[in-house]
């Protein structure tokens, strides 16, 4: 009896032998991979989940797709809506599985079950993918190595193919992010366009404008910026002529209505290009808000006075300086009557 037992076992391991390549070989999905949204300890808020796979066996016999979380990860039953737009870039495309998808999700057995795929318009050469929204799943408390196990499954449920996709939950709540600073160092500039500017020759019959410089100013402050102007003599003097300055009209926070005979010595600023990014107003003070070539600023003696301000950022704001006179017959002729104005602005910060 003993002596038949020994056949029979050899032949026994034979036969099982040829099963064996069977199992340790079962056909598996062609690509698979889990996303999980938050790879935190105890992670549930933002915790959506992209599945991609590309199918294997007979693919046009796939019509659901399942993914099954081990022991560690809570799924909470339902039915989440799953995505299927909003993919990230990736190597390669991933695409949209043919079909209405739904889902189901069961927490008893970790699992959901997205259905709704046409088989037969799937394909073995396109990586597919779903989105399952966050609300869903909620990570492991212990951090390690998690085998999520992705298959492809017939219309009755029954397996085609199947994969392991492995995801590391890290060694904190926060361990999967990096919170980022920064700042904006605060920018500002100015410039004129030159540094000397001319009234034509002036006579008790016109009023005379001089030709004029840019002022031009740039700053990233959303409360912009203040230029200011200052006279050094509060009026235009002459040594060849002291006793009969041109002075400056009433500095009043109204600009000076000027007329041909009359003296006056005034100050013109205007807009000149358009800033190509900015936010806010151009306001010009009261004093130098001139429409026409009749009116013009006072100066405020020999102090500074605001005449222009922006209420946001700018790239560059171009103001155009200008100086205008009219003179009396009491005015003596010199070719050399000058002053020297201080152009400054500063950001508001």
């Amino acid at each position: 009896m003993i002596k038949n037992i020994k056949p029979l076992l050899v032949a026994a391991i034979l036969l099982a032998s040829f099963f064996l390549p069977a199992v340790t070989s079962a056909t598996q999905l062609t690509q698979t991979s889990v996303r999980l949204g938050r790879l935190g300890l105890s992670a549930t808020a933002g915790n959506d989940i992209l599945v991609t796979f590309k199918l294997n066996t007979t693919p046009t016999s796939v019509a659901k797709v399942k993914v099954t979380f081990p022991v560690g990860f809570t799924v909470a039953t339902g039915t989440p809506t799953p995505a299927v737009t909003g993919f990230p870039l990736s190597p390669t495309t991933i695409t949209a599985p043919p079909g209405t998808l739904t889902s189901v999700a069961t927490a008893g057995t970790r699992d959901i079950v997205v259905s709704g795929l046409t088989s037969a318009s799937l394909n073995s050469t396109t990586l597919y993918g779903f989105i399952i929204p966050s609300g869903t799943l909620t990570n492991p408390g212990t951090t390690g190595q998690y085998n999520i196990t992705v298959e492809s499954d017939n219309t009755g449920g029954s397996l085609i193919d199947s994969s392991s996709a492995p995801v590391y939950i890290t060694s904190s709540s926060t361990a999967d992010q990096v919170n980022v600073s920064a700042s904006v160092s605060p920018n500002f500039t100015f410039s004129l366009s030159a540094n000397s500017d001319t009234v034509p020759a002036a006579d008790s019959t016109t009023t005379k404008t001089s030709s004029g410089i840019n002022m031009l100013v740039g700053t990233n402050s959303p409360l912009g910026y203040t230029a200011y102007v200052k006279s050094a003599n509060g009026s235009l003097v002459s040594a060849i002529s002291p006793a009969t300055p041109i002075t400056t009209g009433t500095f009043d926070g109204t600009a000076d209505t000027l007329a041909a005979g009359s003296t006056n010595y005034s100050f013109v600023p205007s807009t000149g290009a358009a800033c190509s990014s900015c936010t806010g107003a151009l306001t010009y003070n009261g004093e130098y808000a001139v429409a026409d070539g009749s009116h013009g600023g006072a100066f405020n003696g020999t102090g500074f006075a605001s005449f222009v301000s922006r209420s946001g950022y700018t790239n560059l704001d171009t103001i155009n300086l200008k100086e205008r006179v009219t003179v009396a017959n009491t005015i003596g002729y010199a070719n050399d009557y000058a002053d020297t104005l201080t152009i400054v602005a500063a950001g508001n910060y």
